[in-house]
């Protein structure tokens, strides 16, 4: 696939985007971002009131901008999100898909609601996205891409207290390194964005949460911000180097932590060496 070498040579000019989960934190940041190389942006949410508000904000800067309400976890709301989003601007070369929730709490004593809600928004819920625009995205030529938001915990073998989230992301993880595979002779790219600490409503992600999943989870680390974050701008910078190189993977977290992330990958590495090794045989070493 040739690579877009330089956004600001106008190449992201006239192409339009639909970014979910964009009403505030990574996805409005990416909306700002892509609109600033010249695309047209759909900003979709859940809040769609917060979708609208971030649009009209956008267009304040000169970007087009429309802002929509869309729940995700309904295969209707994202077909009519697809098909608004074509009217509007004839085609959708880029989806960012990264609607996503959080909670806490171990496997033993989380409900099976706490999973049905993580995983119809984090998962269901892209795959939803995906099965609304890509019949659309494959009609069609020129460059395409997907972005699908999942998070360094699809990289952490030991998740504890958030085990049920980072299933959810290794899963985005999985299925995004598949349909990267399968659509790379049409000519679509698909990247995995993969922040850390990032200064978003992350921790008030149940505010959301469907009476219908049961009982919100426990909240220890309250519903601010997080603190010592990367800021959602610097993420959507990142993102869209990724985007423009066509890169697999894209990682964005804070400085003072990607000492600490390198090692719990090591660690990964590590589990597979034992489960590999031989009795007897001498362990290879990772060093990166």
């Amino acid at each position: 696939m040739s690579e877009i070498k330089n956004p600001d040579s106008g190449e992201f000019a006239g192409r339009s985007a639909v970014v979910t989960g964009a009403a505030g934190g990574i996805g409005a940041a990416l909306a700002a971002e892509l609109g600033a190389h010249g695309m047209s942006v759909i900003v979709a949410d859940i809040d769609g009131d917060g979708a609208r508000a971030v649009a009209e904000t956008l267009r304040a800067d000169g970007i087009e901008a429309l802002g929509a309400q869309v729940d995700v976890t309904d295969p209707e709301s994202t077909e009519a999100l697809a098909q608004a989003a074509c009217e509007a601007f004839g085609s959708v070369e880029l989806l960012c898909n990264n609607a996503g929730v959080l909670l806490f709490g171990s496997v033993a004593d989380s409900s099976i609601g706490d999973w049905g809600w993580l995983s119809s928004v984090n998962i269901e819920g892209m795959l939803n996205c995906l099965h609304a625009f890509l019949p659309r995205m494959r009609a069609a030529s020129g460059w395409r891409q997907i972005m699908n938001t999942a998070s360094t915990h699809a990289f952490l073998p030991d998740p504890a207290g958030t085990a049920l989230y980072s299933a959810t992301k290794h899963a985005i993880l999985g299925l995004s390194l598949g349909l990267r595979g399968e659509l790379a002779a049409e000519g679509i790219g698909v990247t995995t964005l993969c922040p850390g600490q990032a200064a978003t409503r992350i921790l008030d992600a149940q505010r959301t949460r469907p009476a219908t999943f049961g009982r919100p989870a426990a909240e220890p680390f309250g519903t601010g911000v997080i603190p010592m974050s990367i800021e959602p701008a610097e993420v959507a910078r990142l993102a869209m180097e990724g985007i423009r190189r066509d890169a697999p993977v894209v990682f964005a977290l804070p400085e003072y932590s990607r000492d600490t992330f390198r090692a719990q990958v090591e660690r990964m590495w590590r589990l597979a060496d034992d489960a590999l090794a031989v009795p007897g045989e001498t362990h290879v070493t990772h060093e990166h």
